[in-house]
């Protein structure tokens, strides 16, 4: 057993005893990201491909995660299956094999060479491109919002909440915080003040403000219309008058939905869906010999996401009994704008069984891959606001930890998917490092690499190493942060995920990681046995131990290209 290696009786064992133990053998991973279409200028030749792998061994990296499958779904391999990536925001590039000059290359430098798929993403909105256009029945079907204010007359004008995607609507509906100061001119706008009776409290042309801004009632709202909607105002508003929000839910394909604002993710209960993305994966274990298989985007899009009839018939079937009110006996939206969802009666059976979903095809994939390539590795990206995380229908920790948030049903745990994988990296990506950063800049002690990392490491409950992300844009003209950032994550995970190559290039950062990685070192993941190890002592522990952290949840970062 490892304890008696350690020398430590189970009571003295820390929660994290896997990285203490890694930590303390020299093991560390330091893998280097090299996003698809942000490095496509550069990976589409043989010189590109040689320049890029010479400075990351110069650098002391010591795996490549190269994204052979974008967002767009289309591919940067030789493959017989998906669509070859041969055009980007207008430009052309050669039909090169950048994945089969990667492992070459790679291999000859002594670094992992891992493939990257962005599992689920069948289509880039920006662009309209990838085959989940091609493939509509594929689209995971989304649960949008149509909203209106509703004056007396029963006349509708459609809004949005603040905070919420952009869409046709474009009269905002504000609360708390906003303030409307003094704007001109004259007649060109017109601000309708509403309060919580639902009564128009004032309306008022925002010139006539003078030196006092307006802010919302309290618990009301405010609006400021102009155009189309400042006429309908004038001819349908009059102060004291009772009005109505309504909000009517309708389910769409995603690549009309507005939530989602890149990705066109498709559906993983789809039978071909998901024969054509383990298809994918099998097709690169056998034709290359990469170190393993890299799965991003392996998730739902978002809470709203998927409610087509045919996960509404799986989902009824898991749960035994039939969902009358689909989807409002799951969510709803709230009428108000800006107010969250409602959850309905199966909420938290939803997130489990969407959990189990993704569970489920993940171990599907791993066993049809290791199939044709015995040995092949597999990690994970995903974020690493784990109590936040349901919302994309994902349980990334250990099926041993103990899932206590509030929206959890009492089995969530049984969902967690580490002990498939061999490693997980999770987007640690804050641009403070510590705590004690955070508090010294009066910010949240939660958006820090430092938190992050650590919660990262007892979720996952020993049961495979972690590899904080680092997202390099957060550090731009600040080496010294970033500096900071890869020490906090090696303190406190097993290694360094660096978020992405073109930013290195961008800031010229090479030297930097030269001196942040002075010694060579070997990843935890190269060892099996000792990883069998670390599950076997996790189990023997009597009293799981959950980290108060998640108490504090950690914030989501917004969508970034690396925001998970």
């Amino acid at each position: 057993m490892l304890l008696l290696i350690c020398g430590l009786s189970f009571s003295q064992v820390p929660p994290n005893f896997a990285r203490n133990l890694t930590t303390d053998l020299g093991l560390e991973n330091r893998v280097m990201w090299i996003d698809g279409t942000a490095n496509i200028a550069r990976t589409t030749s043989e010189s590109g491909v040689q320049d890029i792998v010479q400075r990351c061994k110069q650098a002391g990296i010591t795996t490549l995660v190269v994204d052979v499958k974008p967002v767009c779904g289309e591919v940067l391999y030789d493959s017989h299956i998906a669509p070859h990536l041969l055009q980007w925001q207008g430009k052309t590039y050669p039909d090169f094999d950048v994945l089969k000059a990667f492992v070459t290359e790679g291999h000859k430098a002594g670094l992992q060479v891992y493939a990257s798929f962005n599992v689920l993403g069948e289509g880039h909105k920006y662009y309209g491109i990838g085959p989940g256009y091609q493939h509509p029945d594929w689209q995971s079907i989304a649960y949008v919002v149509d909203r209106s204010l509703v004056a007396p007359d029963g006349s509708k004008l459609p809004i949005r909440g603040e905070n919420e995607p952009d869409s046709s609507a474009q009269n905002i509906v504000h609360r708390g915080d906003f303030l409307q100061n003094a704007s001109g001119p004259l007649g060109s706008k017109i601000a309708v003040e509403v309060d919580d009776n639902n009564r128009v409290a004032g309306i008022i042309d925002p010139a006539l403000l003078g030196d006092e801004p307006l802010a919302p009632p309290e618990n009301g709202e405010l609006l400021v219309l102009k155009g189309n909607a400042l006429s309908w105002a004038t001819n349908n508003l009059r102060a004291g008058d009772s009005v109505q929000f309504d909000a009517q839910g309708k389910l769409v394909p995603i690549a009309d939905a507005a939530d989602e604002k890149v990705a066109v993710f498709v559906n993983p209960l789809n039978p071909q869906v998901r024969q054509y993305e383990i298809s994918l994966m099998k097709e690169v274990a056998q034709k290359y010999d990469v170190d393993g298989i890299m799965m991003d985007r392996l998730r739902y899009a978002d809470i709203y996401n998927d409610f087509s009839d045919l996960s509404r018939t799986a989902f009824e079937k898991w749960l035994g009994k039939p969902v009358n009110h689909w989807p409002q006996d799951v969510i709803q939206f709230n009428p108000i704008p800006g107010k969250p969802v409602e959850h309905g009666k199966y909420f938290k059976q939803w997130l489990e069984f969407r959990a189990s979903v993704i569970r489920q095809f993940l171990r599907d994939a791993t066993q049809q891959i290791s199939a044709v390539h015995p040995g092949i590795k597999y990690a994970v990206y995903v974020g690493s606001w784990f109590g936040e995380y349901y919302g994309v229908g994902v349980n990334w920790g250990s099926e041993k930890f103990p899932v206590t948030m509030s929206w959890a049903t009492s089995n969530y745990n049984e969902t967690g998917y580490a002990e498939f994988l061999n490693w997980i990296s999770t987007g640690c990506y804050y641009p403070v490092a510590t705590r004690a950063d955070a508090m010294i800049q009066h910010k949240s002690e939660g958006a820090t690499v430092e938190s992050a990392a650590q919660l990262s490491t007892t979720v996952v409950a020993n049961s495979v190493p972690v590899y904080a992300g680092l997202y390099v844009l957060n550090y731009y003209n600040n080496p010294t942060g970033f500096e900071q950032a890869i020490k906090t994550a090696e303190r406190n995970s097993q290694g360094v995920m660096i978020f992405d190559l073109s930013y290195i290039y961008d800031y010229n950062y090479w030297n930097l990681l030269q001196q942040a990685f002075t010694q060579p070192t070997i990843p935890p993941d190269d060892f099996p046995d000792l990883i069998s190890e670390f599950r076997s002592t996790e189990d023997a522990l009597e009293n799981p131990r959950v980290d108060r952290n998640l108490l504090t949840p950690l914030p989501a970062v917004p969508w970034e290209p690396g925001g998970g």
